[in-house]
């Protein structure tokens, strides 16, 4: 998590944790952060590693509401040090749980749908737009 600290620009993670230590960060406290750099023009690059954080918990692995799980972060703490693309490991968990979840009928998705419906709309080949109605 210290990897986490330093790629946000903050000291340390504790005051964006969850209340119990419990594990995830959580994004109104981000936020914050995110309004209070944005007077400082020299901390553009920090301002978007915290709305790409966002992205990669609340839209693609959302868990609870407002919360960044820990998960996410991580996967985030690798992207931006290995620079390698995960959402194909994204897509395939979640086709994976989906499959799951219809062969056992029972069970939730916790991954990101909309991001497999996204990828799946644009590389059927149709006719009419998928996209149309959205």
């Amino acid at each position: 998590m210290d990897e986490l600290a330093k790629l946000l620009g903050i000291p340390q993670l504790i005051p964006y944790r969850e209340k119990d230590n419990s594990g995830g960060l959580r994004w109104k406290r981000l936020e914050e952060l995110l309004i209070a750099k944005k007077a400082n023009p020299s901390a553009k690059m920090e301002k978007h590693k915290i709305l790409a954080l966002g992205i990669f918990g609340l839209v693609l692995c959302p868990s609870t509401t407002g919360i960044i799980s820990l998960e996410p972060a991580n996967l985030f703490v690798e992207y931006e040090k290995t620079k390698i693309n995960s959402c194909a490991v994204i897509l395939s968990k979640t086709f994976l749980s989906l499959n799951h979840c219809k062969k056992t009928s029972k069970g939730s998705m916790r991954c990101c749908v909309s991001l497999l419906f996204i990828w799946l709309a644009s590389h059927i080949e149709t006719e009419t737009p998928i996209l149309k109605n959205f």
